[in-house]
């Protein structure tokens, strides 16, 4: 996870991911790049977050070597980037799996550690949900795993959908209520069609729905 030490005077935002992926691990920041070996490239995820006005770096970051992926890390943390928002990133689930094949991603680790254990985990990976809220007061929280992190999220908290954004169904918004204080939880869609119009539609809107709430701009 990823909690910035510094505050730029904005309004926190809480990015929820599903869980790292083993060679981001080895990276030292996730999403560090996408492609095989000889044909990597910048993860399609930052590409995203610029295009969509949720974060701009002020220098060139695309390159997905290890020296960018170590900078872009210090970056985050020390909030030096161009946007409306303190973003801090949490993978819901810490345990990382392959990004790719039976084992991949949020399932994966059901897989690998048994049904009983992963139930043990929710509760722990809940509880670092809860506590990253609360210590820093984020108010704003938007989630990109909807089978395992988004279900989690709504089965233990106070929770109620309040609308959807474009008036779309499957990109519903939730008021959670987490130890009393109110937090309004967004559901963006996957990472992997982030790069689809369809995606990057909604996410500016989302962006645009905190941007009012937060009277910025």
């Amino acid at each position: 996870m990823l909690i910035p030490k510094t505050n730029k005077d904005r309004p926190n935002l809480l990015i929820v991911l599903g869980n790292p992926a083993i060679h981001s691990v080895v990276e030292g920041m996730f999403f560090s790049y996408e492609g095989v070996e000889g044909r990597r490239r910048e993860h399609r995820f930052w590409r995203a977050l610029r295009e969509c006005a949720v974060l701009n770096f002020k220098e060139d970051m695309e390159k997905p070597i290890p020296e960018n992926n170590e900078h872009k890390r210090s970056l985050l943390l020390n909030g030096e980037y161009e946007g409306d928002f303190n973003i801090f990133f949490l993978p819901y689930f810490s345990f990382p799996t392959p990004s790719s094949g039976a084992c991949s991603g949020v399932t994966g680790i059901r897989k690998i550690v048994g049904k009983q254990i992963f139930e043990e985990m929710k509760e722990f990976e809940f509880q670092r949900f809860r506590d990253i809220i609360l210590y820093n007061n984020i108010e704003n929280v938007l989630c990109f795993q909807k089978t395992d992190v988004l279900r989690e999220i709504k089965k233990r908290t106070n929770c109620e959908q309040v609308n959807s954004i474009l008036n779309n169904p499957d990109y519903p918004v939730y008021e959670i209520d987490i130890a009393s204080k109110r937090v309004t939880l967004y559901y963006a869609g996957p990472t992997r069609l982030l790069l689809s119009n369809k995606s990057k539609e909604i996410l500016k809107n989302i962006v645009a729905d905190i941007k009012v709430k937060n009277q910025i701009g």
